[in-house]
């Protein structure tokens, strides 16, 4: 029921109080109307569907949703009541509430509208859509709608009902609609607290005690131990949110369950996922696959009735006497999933299970709780008799690594009771196969295919499996008559393992305290089955199944076990004996038995029996060239190829012939040693007849082959058609040797001519490369010369100006003004100097020989420069992606050059903006600085003509062009062009 925003508590006692419609659904009772009366959603044609609410005489609120998507459209609205007749809902009975209406009973007939736009197959939320129109109309009319497809309504207003009563509605429509009509729940009256009942003890997937009437299944919600409060544990593997509410899954090692958490105000998924919890809930009965009544879902109030079961500790002393907290294990699973490791150190186990095996010759047992089973050595004094199968104890203990896995060394068993059976375990073939289901209680099902002294062998689907058997009370050779039955049996597993590596023993495994179950006796004769076609085997059958067998007639084309192939006309299949058969011969006509399997290429028939009828010639085989050789549907077919031997070699088993096509190359084996084969030379010409063998397809994921082999079942299955040419690989081999030779001679008497004008070449190399040694040694003492010339003009008077400063600042006679004045002039003088000195190592710095570098540096300084003249600057950089390299001493004379260019602006042009242009083309360097200061005039001479004439040497000096425009008030551009060299 709807609660209307009232918040319950557990333990509340209440009671309900008021008239409503009262609904059986599968969880309960609903009371009152909960979502539409009528849901008719969904595209499709004109249907109706029809839906019941209780109403009391008066005003109801109401509300229809409709949409069309494409094609034709309607809309139908009725209803049946007391003293009703079926009709349309008429006008008189639709009322809406003026907008501006304050009371609460002011009502004037029609109905408000809304006219939406609808793109999708089902209604969409209007509430998330701009309305294309609005208005007010009598009664549920289409006709307002503003186009005819892809088009929504919501009609809202009030239902007036005439008296008491249950009313139901009727709507046809095309495409989908929903009516609601809102009817209040009963009011909830809280009228005191109680103790909550004690929780029932549940396990995971327990069949529920329910009672019957007349022998009929009762409603789940009328049933005895159904909405018990009870205690469940088990791992929470999946946890999905639905709004406010959690679904979760409980899972142990009997089955699932279904959690509803209807409260998930601080439920954190991330703490309890994969965990172990205790759960306290109502259980609800749920019908499982095959009709069994089960707890299949827990009600769940909120997610303190959740915890997570953390095993106690107490001190134990380690082995160097001191003091260590480990943990109590109280659930076998915490026990099974130590290591050797940690069995070791001897943790204390207190745990309750029912028993699954009994071993007394080794004092031993198994126990199975909620989680998991585990092996139980009894070295207790508590009990004078062996426990029993199905008795349920505690026991309490210490783990043990023992020799495989880890088990429970018993000081303390207490009988407690009977105890039920676990829900035993189906296992997947690789868990049988890794041992993780030791001491664990399982149902095995297969066909027996041999009996032995020591067990029988199992026949799965997945493969054989071979099963080491202690059934209690049976008798040597009663186990006989199961064989060729299909069973199921259940007891305690154990794998099996090697007593010195510790491994598991793949393919076999013990199954202890077992019980059989006959679900398929042997066939008294298998060959009185219905005949089935190769083709049929791929066709519908409703009886088919795993352990159905069948049988199949026709001629054997190959028989080389453990291989044998079958044709029936044009199809064929692969069968697998139980038994190997020698006699059986390619040519014979057989009945074959045996269980299929559909997901290879073809047909196979899997521990069958063959009767052979007669004899029959082999089909004939189907031509295959080279266009269409790779194709799945020839496998296990006869076919015939023709090819060139490339190869033939012998193998474990016969002869290999290897065989190409003009497309492929593909293998022939045939069986057995033949001197036919080792007779033939690489080179013939062959046409071989055999049976198609695909690889690399599969059926059941739709995958065609890749590539194939062809069985031979004899040397008369091989035809020459042609003998290899005289030209053959010896003697092109020959042939190939003499002309290796001359080619041999003519390669040295040219590798030697090559050597002579490498070692002349290498000559005249050495000598260019001393010359360029002395050029490249005088440029770089040039450059040296330079920076040293730098270094010691720049800063040589630098340094000797900030001793005379600071010789000035010592004096004792200067007042202390004039001493400040001096050290600011040391501390603005060192500045200049670090200055400087940055520009020297910049330009001298190899890493810095690109554009990129130059554009960046002229940068920061025009910033720093220009900033401190308050002058705005902005660059202009139309370089290409390539980032050329600018050499040392181009870099170093163009810096000066700018520099002098900036100095200029600032101190002649009276600029109060600066725009900087860089740009590499056609191998040249172009830099412009454009002032829009008062100009400049070449023919008026000023001291800004010493810089210009700076600027033009240094430019020229690097081999480029060195230009100046400027007009008075217009401002001057100065513009520096040099040559880029790699």
């Amino acid at each position: 029921m709807s609660l209307r925003g009232q918040v319950l508590h557990p333990g509340q006692q209440i009671r309900l109080e008021g008239n409503t419609t009262i609904t059986t659904r599968a969880a309960g009772y609903q009371l009152g109307i909960m979502g539409p009366v009528v849901d008719d959603d969904g595209i499709h044609t004109n249907t109706e569907k029809s839906g019941s609410a209780y109403l009391h005489a008066g005003y109801h609120p109401l509300r229809l949703d409709w949409f069309n998507g494409p094609e034709k459209y309607g809309l139908q609205v009725e209803y049946q009541g007391p003293d009703l007749a079926r009709q349309n809902i008429p006008n008189a009975a639709l009322y809406r509430k003026p907008t501006n209406s304050g009371s609460t009973q002011d009502f004037v007939p029609g109905l408000d509208y809304s006219c939406y736009p609808a793109a999708g197959e089902v209604l969409p939320d209007f509430n998330e859509l701009h309305a294309l129109k609005t208005g007010i109309v009598s009664n549920f009319d289409l006709s307002v709608m503003v186009q005819p497809e892809h088009i929504g309504l919501e009609f809202t207003g009030y239902l007036q009902v005439p008296r008491d009563g249950l009313y139901t509605f009727y709507l046809t429509s095309d495409d989908g609609s929903r009516l609601f009509v809102d009817e209040a729940p009963p009011a909830i009256v809280i009228i005191g607290m109680t103790n909550l009942p004690e929780p029932k003890p549940m396990d995971v997937g327990q069949v529920l005690n329910l009672s019957s009437r007349r022998g009929r299944a009762a409603p789940p919600h009328r049933l005895g131990e159904d909405y018990r409060r009870v205690e469940v544990q088990g791992k929470i593997t999946f946890a999905s949110q639905h709004q406010n509410n959690w679904e979760l899954e409980l899972t142990s090692e009997t089955g699932r369950l279904r959690l509803e958490l209807a409260d998930g105000f601080g439920f954190s998924p991330a703490t309890l996922l994969n965990n172990w919890v205790d759960v306290v809930g109502v259980s609800q009965s749920a019908y499982d696959a095959e009709g069994e009544n089960m707890g299949g879902i827990l009600l769940v109030s909120d997610a303190h009735a959740i915890q997570i079961l953390k095993p106690s500790g107490e001190p134990i002393i380690d082995t160097e006497g001191s003091p260590e907290v480990l943990p109590v294990l109280t659930t076998a699973s915490q026990v099974h999933q130590l290591s050797r490791e940690e069995a070791q150190r001897g943790y204390r186990v207190k745990i309750r299970g029912v028993v699954t095996c009994v071993l007394p010759e080794r004092q031993a047992f198994t126990v199975q709780d909620a989680t998991h089973g585990i092996y139980v050595v009894d070295s207790s004094e508590s009990r004078s008799v062996v426990p029993q199968i199905g008795e349920y104890l505690e026991i309490e203990g210490w783990t043990d690594p023992s020799l495989f896995a880890p088990i429970i060394d018993a000081s303390h068993v207490s009988d407690l009771g009977a105890g039920c059976m676990p829900q035993p375990v189906q296992p997947t073939w690789d868990r049988l196969m890794n041992g993780s289901l030791d001491a664990q209680y399982v149902e095995l099902q297969g066909v027996i295919t041999t009996i032995d002294t020591n067990g029988l062998t199992l026949f799965t689907g997945d493969g054989r499996l071979r099963v080491d058997l202690k059934v209690p009370g049976m008798k040597p050779g009663e186990l006989e008559h199961y064989e060729d039955a299909v069973i199921r049996i259940r007891g305690c597993l154990f794998a099996s393992w090697d007593y010195v590596t510790h491994m598991v023993k793949v393919g076999d495994v013990r199954l202890y305290g077992a019980d059989i179950s006959v679900d398929q006796p042997a066939p008294r004769d298998m060959f009185s089955l219905p005949l089935k076609t190769v083709s049929d085997l791929l066709e519908f059958d409703p009886r088919a199944s795993l352990f159905e067998r069948v049988k199949v007639s026709g001629v054997v084309i190959y028989a080389q076990p453990p291989e044998y192939y079958l044709m029936d006309g044009q199809n064929g299949l692969q069968f697998v004996l139980k038994k190997p058969s020698p006699e059986l011969q390619a040519g014979d006509a057989v009945d074959i038995v045996g269980f299929p399997g559909l997901s290879g290429l073809s047909p196979l028939l899997q521990e069958a029996v063959a009767r052979k009828t007669g004899s029959a010639p082999l089909p004939a085989p189907k031509n295959l060239d080279g266009e269409n050789l790779i194709r799945g549907e020839y496998d296990a077919t006869r076919v015939r190829i023709e090819g060139l031997l490339d190869a033939t070699r012998e193998t474990p088993v016969g002869e290999a012939l290897e065989m190409s096509t003009a497309s492929h190359t593909f293998m022939a084996l045939l069986n057995g040693r033949d001197n036919f084969v080792h007779s033939l030379a690489p080179g013939s010409r062959l046409a071989l007849d055999g049976v198609y063998v695909g690889e690399g397809g599969n059926r059941a994921l739709g995958q065609d082959i890749t590539s194939f082999e062809l069985l031979l079942a004899s040397p008369s299955d091989i035809k020459i058609l042609a003998s290899p040419p005289w030209w053959t690989s010896k003697r092109l081999l020959v042939m190939t040797g003499g002309l290796a030779c001359v080619l041999a001679a003519a390669f040295l008497w040219i590798t030697l001519l090559h050597r002579q004008v490498d070692q002349r070449t290498a000559e005249l190399a050495i000598q260019i490369r001393q010359r360029e040694n002395v050029e490249h040694q005088r440029a770089m003492e040039q450059e040296r010369m330079r920076i040293a010339q730098d270094l010691h003009d720049d800063l040589g008077s630098g340094i000797t100006e900030i001793s005379m400063l600071v010789s000035r600042a010592k004096l004792g006679s200067a007042p202390e003004e004039k001493r400040h004045q001096y050290l600011e002039l040391v501390r603005e003088k060192a500045r200049e100097l670090v200055t400087v000195l940055d520009e020297i190592v910049w330009a001298m710095n190899p890493r810095h020989d690109s554009l990129a570098s130059l554009v960046s540096y002229f940068s920061i300084y025009a910033d720093r420069f220009l900033g401190l003249a308050n002058i705005a600057w902005r660059l202009e950089n139309a370089s290409d992606a390539a980032n050329p390299m600018v050499q040392s001493q181009c870099r170093h004379q163009l810096f000066l050059a700018f520099k002098e260019a900036l100095t200029n602006v600032v101190r002649h042009a009276g600029a109060s903006e600066v725009l900087l242009y860089i740009r590499a083309q056609n191998g040249e360097l172009w830099l412009n600085v454009t002032d829009n200061g008062r100009g400049f005039s070449m023919t008026a001479p000023s001291e800004a003509m010493d810089g210009v004439a700076n600027m033009r040497t240094r430019i020229e000096k690097l081999g480029g062009r060195f230009e100046i425009a400027g007009d008075p008030n217009r401002g001057t551009t100065v513009r520096f062009c040099v040559p880029l060299h790699s």
